[in-house]
């Protein structure tokens, strides 16, 4: 019996979270035209005694293998997969995860991995992200006839969890081909666990590739679309593109104090009636998304100022 267990390495962290992946080679050398495996399991404890805790699948192309060591094991790889709900019911700490390697007519072979489990404690906040808006209020009129036609929808959006991992989480998508006079928009998402925010009119969804006014605000950047707010704890106040500041969100923390986004918006766009804004906001912790949505009235260009 020859092979290996290349994934996970010996005393590899892993974590409760997500999902392991356990892969590697192995040939019955006995074998005549094949590499002689059947199957694979991981067990935790000895199998049939202890708990499995995946079935995986074998007769992977190797080539390497091959090269190596000979035709019979081209086919000589394996992969399992050993979810996250089966990995949170074990204690965190040293964990051997016994790779059996069975064969149709030599029983099966062992190969033992050592790992350090690390259990991830549950969200304090499993619900976040907060997405709000705050311009337009639920039943506002707009008028079509704006300063320099243009309409400011305004809101905030944070994720309350700790930020776990700063080099992904306290930068979101930035807009690196918008630069102006206030210079390159490049720290976007900083501190408030935000990834991005959708927004989009009379639709939850926009259609893929939708870049038109109504679908996802336009594109007055050629590098960048501002239906996409951008979302950062640092910048300036109500500048759409740019990160936003919002007094609203201290409440959660001052960390969040630049929690806000902008967007805006021509409403001579938009006919004449009622129309609904959505908008949704993609944590960058845990890639979950929520969504909220306000109702408004648009008003023809007869009308000089918002009515109540």
């Amino acid at each position: 019996m020859v092979g290996r267990v290349e994934t996970p390495r010996p005393r590899q962290n892993i974590s409760s979270a997500a999902n392991l992946l356990v892969s590697g080679w192995a040939g019955d050398t006995s074998a005549n035209g094949w590499a002689g495996i059947s199957g694979v399991e991981v067990w935790n404890g000895l199998k049939d005694r202890g708990t499995k805790l995946s079935t995986g699948t074998v007769g992977l192309a190797r080539p390497d293998v091959s090269e190596a060591l000979g035709p019979n094991l081209a086919n000589s790889g394996f992969t399992a997969i050993v979810p996250a709900s089966t990995l949170k019911d074990i204690p965190a700490g040293g964990l051997v995860l016994n790779v059996y390697i069975l064969t149709p007519g030599h029983g099966s072979y062992l190969r033992p991995v050592g790992v350090n489990l690390q259990v991830i404690p549950p969200l304090a906040y499993p619900q976040d992200p907060v997405v709000g808006i705050i311009k337009p209020q639920d039943g506002t009129a707009i008028t079509q006839k704006q300063t320099n036609a243009k309409f400011t929808f305004s809101g905030f959006a944070l994720d309350r969890n700790p930020i776990t991992n700063p080099a992904n989480q306290t930068l979101g998508p930035g807009c690196s081909g918008c630069a102006g006079a206030r210079g390159s928009i490049g720290t976007q998402a900083r501190g408030a666990g935000i990834a991005s925010i959708l927004a989009n009119i009379d639709t939850p969804l926009p259609t893929r590739g939708d870049n038109s006014p109504l679908g996802l605000f336009g594109t007055p950047c050629t590098s960048c679309l501002y239906g996409v707010p951008l979302v950062s704890n640092k910048g300036v106040l109500n500048v759409p593109g740019a990160p936003q500041g919002s007094i609203i969100t201290r409440s959660y923390g001052s960390q969040f104090d630049f929690a806000g986004w902008s967007v805006s918006l021509n409403p001579q766009l938009l006919s004449p009636g009622w129309h609904t804004l959505y908008v949704t906001a993609t944590s960058s912790i845990t890639g979950r998304q929520n969504l909220t949505s306000v109702t408004f009235n648009v008003l023809d260009m007869t009308h000089n100022k918002i009515q109540p």
